[in-house]
């Protein structure tokens, strides 16, 4: 390897570093989410109960209103620049579209999350004594909770570029020696099929769960073997240098 292309290489290893932390993160939040919803429950379907679950515990609150979820995404903005640098010069045009649409979704989504406005108003309404008050902001809780993640056009755009920049980075990876097949496949399978299930599920809700079962263990090889090919991605130039 010339001189130049090692230079080039040494400067993105701190950035790919970082890459493969925030893909370990990634990977630890799937059970985590599992282990939050089991406990905590589901983020709230109405505006009296966030505000609710925000009076018990604000922290508690707020972790079970997407918190954890805005976490996972907002570490795409780490995982998938590390990735963007390694997969730059085998394959540029699929590797920054991938990249493009993904920060395009962490906008989208960090726009959407409603956590931090239902805890205001959650405040505004406990102190209230007039009840044509409350009402006013029972109202504009349930605005709030309509324009979220799960609900608005931002959300489910922000779910469209995600998981379609997850299968494109995932294409990208095709004929490079730094990603393994099961890696490709495992990203493929889990983006694809999240992919679906984010489409139909305005339409087919009961139907999208199906397909939200399968896509959990593929998600869980996807980001263990991407961790496990950066870390060999950074201990082979390392030895290069």
């Amino acid at each position: 390897m010339s001189h130049e292309n090692m230079t080039g290489i040494n400067q993105i290893l701190p950035l790919v570093n970082i890459s493969k932390v925030a893909i370990l993160l990634q990977l630890f939040v799937i059970p985590a989410t599992i282990i939050i919803v089991v406990l905590l429950g589901e983020p709230p379907q109405s505006a009296l109960e966030a505000f609710e679950m925000m009076k018990e515990n604000q922290i508690l609150g707020l972790i079970r209103d997407d918190l954890y979820n805005i976490l996972m995404i907002s570490l795409y903005l780490f995982s998938f620049s590390g990735l963007f640098f390694v997969l730059r010069r085998h394959n540029f045009s699929l590797t920054f579209l991938a990249t493009l649409f993904t920060f395009t979704a962490v906008v989208f989504a960090l726009s959407s999350h409603s956590g931090f406005s239902l805890l205001h108003l959650s405040r505004q309404y406990w102190s209230a004594s007039d009840e044509s008050l409350r009402s006013s902001f029972i109202a504009a809780g349930e605005t709030i909770i309509s324009l979220n993640m799960w609900n608005s056009s931002s959300g489910y755009f922000a779910g469209i570029f995600l998981q379609g920049g997850g299968i494109l980075m995932s294409i990208a990876m095709i004929g490079s020696k730094d990603f393994s097949k099961l890696t490709i496949i495992s990203g493929i399978t889990a983006n694809g099929l999240d992919l679906i299930q984010h489409l139909i599920h305005p339409f087919l809700p009961n139907v999208s769960e199906y397909f939200m079962y399968g896509m959990g263990p593929f998600y869980l090889i996807w980001f263990f073997m991407l961790f496990k090919n950066l870390n060999r991605y950074i201990k082979l130039n390392k030895k290069e240098d």
